[in-house]
């Protein structure tokens, strides 16, 4: 049996059930699919959202989907502290299998046709990236859908990327190894917690609270030089995290795949769309990607209506994308090919350049300049700032 539609997304994540809801809202025969059992499960997620992008959204996130408000972040290296609060460093944790659930019931409300345990195994082209028909796997069978448009909001390990013959794309995301831990005596419950070291290679470590007791707490490693279960265990050493987390209990795994790098140079091919993190729609250098997720998906899916009805060009997606967050996008990218570079340097050095780059304390001007300073002079300089004004707090 052949299954007609006009829009095939790929993936039910925050940025496959956005893609999802706008394309079917708008008018388009959506069916969205995921190779998963039950949406949301299992959580692979730090499940922190930033408030500075909420405004951003197609549609209001409800009181209840926020689970517990953040008022800061904090930053550490190399024995320095530094705090940041207010505007762009508050936001909300979120419960990301709820979370997912609400995204994806609002595309079933707004008429989107969901397929769960459906996986894609294989696609067929009329001519280089124009998919004619995608070829799934289901609890019944092997069935084929035929598609207008396909977006692809199916991760970094993108099966519709494979298909479309990108392959080789290891070095373009990072392993996160996290868990989710209660009877935690966290020092600061409203601040996100960053650490900058030699236990999380090329990236941080982080404790991101889900309330005054509960957090998530997981290293992440670009450049992996050991194990990640070593670094994991040699992060729980350092005196300030041992102090929280000494009386904790892992209560669930969440470890999963970050996107660092671009895994193509571009957001469209054929009639595919790329959203969410296989197109790498996640700001740096937090690796923000929830709501830019929902964002670009939202933008994705009534893009694709409006080219089925003959009104627009799948071409204009990446434009609409920059119409809205082209400024968040550009910065995140400096910040990105920066960090890149620091990241796979093992100079102590390096890790205080990407403390003062993460909480802005140093501009990606001053960041190159710095760079050839010693470790003793960036040290001292990060102590004099620190001294001009207590811990940063704003």
């Amino acid at each position: 049996m052949v299954i007609e539609c006009d829009v095939l997304v790929v993936g039910a994540g925050p940025a496959g059930s956005s893609a999802a809801r706008a394309a079917a809202e708008a008018g388009a025969n959506t069916i969205f699919i995921d190779k998963k059992k039950e949406i949301g499960i299992p959580v692979q997620c730090a499940e922190a959202i930033g408030e500075y992008l909420i405004p951003y959204l197609p549609f209001s996130i409800p009181e209840e989907q926020l689970i517990w408000e953040i008022d800061g972040m904090s930053f550490w290296a190399e024995g320095i502290a530094i705090e940041r609060s207010g505007g762009f460093w508050s936001g909300y944790a979120i419960n990301r299998e709820k979370f997912d659930k609400w995204l994806a019931n609002n595309a079933l409300g707004a008429g989107a046709k969901l397929h769960l345990e459906t996986e894609l195994i294989n696609l067929e082209f009329s001519e280089k990236y124009y998919i004619t028909k995608a070829i799934v796997r289901t609890g019944v069978g092997v069935r084929e859908i035929k598609p207008k448009v396909v977006i692809a909001a199916d991760g970094v390990h993108s099966k519709v990327l494979n298909k479309l013959g990108f392959t080789n794309l290891k070095d373009k995301y990072g392993k996160v190894l996290s868990f989710e831990m209660n009877n935690l005596n966290l020092y600061k419950p409203t601040y996100e917690q960053l650490y900058i070291g030699d236990f999380a290679p090329g990236a941080y470590a982080y404790i991101f609270p889900l309330s005054k007791t509960r957090a998530n707490v997981g290293v992440a490693s670009l450049f992996p030089t050991k194990k990640l279960e070593k670094c994991y265990a040699e992060f729980l050493e350092i005196p300030e995290v041992k102090k929280q987390l000494r009386n904790g209990n892992k209560v669930l795994e969440k470890s999963g795949w970050a996107p660092i790098r671009y895994l193509t140079d571009k957001w469209v091919y054929g009639n595919v769309l790329l959203v969410g993190d296989a197109a790498n729609q996640n700001f740096k250098p937090f690796v923000e990607g929830i709501l830019p997720a929902i964002i670009c998906g939202d933008i994705a899916g009534k893009n694709a209506y409006k080219f089925i009805n003959g009104g627009d060009s799948l071409s204009n997606y990446p434009k609409g994308v920059k119409n809205k967050l082209g400024n968040l996008f550009l910065e995140s990218d400096r910040v990105l090919d920066i960090l890149h570079e620091l990241g796979k340097s093992s100079d102590k050095k390096e890790n205080l350049l990407r403390l003062g780059l993460f909480a802005n304390v140093f501009s990606l001007k001053e960041i190159i300049k710095l760079n050839f300073e010693d470790y003793i002079a960036l040290k001292r300089r990060l102590d004099d700032i620190l001294c001009l004004k207590p811990k940063l707090i704003d």
